[in-house]
């Protein structure tokens, strides 16, 4: 199976980018496939990546605020997410033929957004990290355990080992 549309999602970890690294060399493989590179921003997140000093449980639901200042407060947060996660991604992907698109997405949960963007751009396999925590998801984190489970396409879990390969 050749896969042609690939989504990465990228939280700046070292993780994500050994998994970006990873589908960037699947990627030169053919200029014709996709790299979607997405970081999922949770609602209740906002806040505070706008700068503000505010506890999103204790700031005013997006009903209370007018919906044109809430979309401004959303598409900022999302704007300074791309910002920073092309910060993040340096030069990885200088010169790579192909087309990538770098995107945050604002969704409820990292899992649902994953999986979401997926569905949406038609993406035919997701590479992602994996932090390693915790005995009870193996040597999964809970986000890769989460898309693991529930993703209706092929998952690669890109996990680091002890020396950081």
């Amino acid at each position: 199976m050749k896969f042609t549309n690939i989504l990465v999602p990228f939280d700046k970890s070292d993780h994500a980018l050994h998994a970006l690294t990873l589908a960037k060399g699947l990627a030169e493989e053919d200029p014709a496939i996709k790299l979607h590179v997405v970081s999922v921003v949770f609602v209740s997140d906002i806040p505070p990546a706008l700068g503000l000093d505010a506890n999103p449980y204790e700031s005013a639901p997006p009903l209370v605020i007018q919906p044109d200042l809430y979309k401004k407060l959303v598409e900022a947060a999302l704007d300074r997410e791309e910002n920073d996660m092309k910060q993040a991604i340096g030069g990885l992907l200088d010169g790579l033929p192909n087309d990538v698109d770098i995107v945050a997405a604002n969704a409820p949960s990292p899992v649902d957004g994953i999986n979401d963007f997926a569905k949406e751009h038609g993406c035919d396999l997701i590479v992602m990290g994996s932090r390693g925590l915790g005995v009870l998801r193996g040597m999964l984190g809970s986000v890769s355990y989460g898309v693991l489970r529930s993703a209706e396409i092929p998952v690669l879990v890109a996990k680091k080992d002890e020396d950081g390969k």
